[in-house]
């Protein structure tokens, strides 16, 4: 058998460190110093190598590369103990203050894991009422001490003292990306059930809905990652949600193709399901695009939600409403101030010194061959 690249192997990791399954012993005699070397520059890069050197542990512990996956293991060992505790004085202080909330993403995901820290994260995502958001920014900002970093459309961000990031969200996802779940994810509180002082948690078809929302958000980026394919392995084997209640919620959303063909690819990495057509194209573009995307992917699923480059081109120069009302919320309640908007974005993009990000859209434009993209985009219903 032919050595297996990098890529295959890491899968063969993560599938490995996600089952329980010990690594095959044909893939132990590939180890070499090279080889582990390259699986840690791939597995760092998609932030998945505390989780790939599990399996690893007893048959590379010799090789000098592999003190890279221990140490990636004791960064993540201790930035999951630093998150926990501060989102335990997050709880705390929430509580103390009467303000609701629910734990999002890698807060929730992880307890399905094997070892909670196993999966990692960049911060600590909690939803709240948008109406609380003066109370919850006061109570963060006076009473812990985390300085305020930053403001979106959808959240807030602010950093611990022990420098960890939390966003506060007040809106599960923005309205440009998967609108038709945005009305889904609004009814997220009417769902959720008490888990504590405060704390509330998604019903388990909620919490499978919004992984699939938050993963065609990123897609529609650019890229993915690995990461959210084995959040979402583990919550169709581990979280006890009602099948029929998701699809219904799916298709609601118009996501139950996105999710089927991300399911698929879950399957092929994670279980012994064999490559289709649609799992080929997602898996190169993963590749692709790696944990947060790239901007010629994006280009491409953008032009083809636009109609083509003229399409993709006037959306560059006049953004749609619903995108710009989430950059200057005024347009919320004064429409007709969207001309004006429009001229400011202009004039935000020239000060903020985004035109490098514009250039660099319109290079990835001209190059023009991007069927692979257009026939992803058809067969996952990926929304305009």
């Amino acid at each position: 058998m032919a050595d297996r690249s990098a890529w295959q192997i890491m899968l063969v990791l993560l599938r490995c460190a996600l089952t329980g399954e010990k690594l095959p012993v044909e893939l132990r005699e590939e180890l070499s110093e090279e080889k582990l070397r390259e699986i840690f520059r791939l597995s760092s890069s998609f932030d998945v190598a505390p989780l790939a050197a599990t399996p690893l542990t007893p048959f590379a512990a010799d090789f000098p590369a592999f003190s890279l996956f221990r140490e990636a293991q004791y960064k993540a060992l201790l930035r999951y103990e630093r998150m926990e505790r501060d989102l335990e004085r997050v709880k705390a202080v929430f509580a103390q203050e009467q303000i609701p909330f629910i734990p999002l993403k890698g807060a929730v995901l992880r307890r399905y894991y094997p070892e909670p820290w196993m999966r990692t994260s960049c911060d600590v995502d909690i939803l709240i009422h948008e109406d609380d958001l003066p109370r919850a920014e006061r109570a963060l900002c006076r009473t812990l001490s985390f300085a305020l970093d930053g403001r979106t459309p959808v959240d807030t961000g602010f950093r611990s003292e022990s420098g960890i990031h939390f966003e506060l969200h007040y809106n599960l996802i923005a309205d440009e990306y998967a609108p038709h779940a945005g009305g889904v994810l609004k009814t997220v509180w009417d769902t959720a059930a008490a888990d504590g002082d405060f704390c509330y948690r998604m019903s388990d078809e909620m919490l499978y809905f919004y992984h699939i929302a938050h993963m065609a958000k990123h897609i529609i980026n650019g890229g993915c990652g690995v990461r959210p394919f084995a959040d979402l392995w583990l919550l169709r084997y581990r979280a006890g949600f009602d099948r029929e209640a998701c699809t219904a919620l799916l298709q609601k959303g118009r996501l139950a193709r996105l999710a089927e063909g991300c399911e698929a690819l879950s399957e092929v990495w994670f279980g012994n399901q064999d490559h289709t057509e649609v799992t080929r194209l997602l898996e190169d573009y993963i590749i692709s695009g790696g944990i947060y995307g790239n901007v010629a992917n994006m280009v491409a699923v953008q032009e083809n939600q636009r109609g083509g480059k003229a399409g993709y081109l006037l959306s560059r120069i006049f953004v749609p409403y619903i995108r710009l009302r989430n950059v200057y919320p005024v347009l919320r309640r004064h429409k007709w101030l969207t001309p004006v908007m429009e001229v400011r974005r202009w004039i935000d993009m020239v000060k903020g010194g985004r035109m490098n990000q514009t250039i660099s859209e319109l290079q990835s434009l001209q190059k023009g061959d991007n069927q692979n993209i257009k026939e992803l985009y058809q067969l996952l219903d990926l929304e305009p």
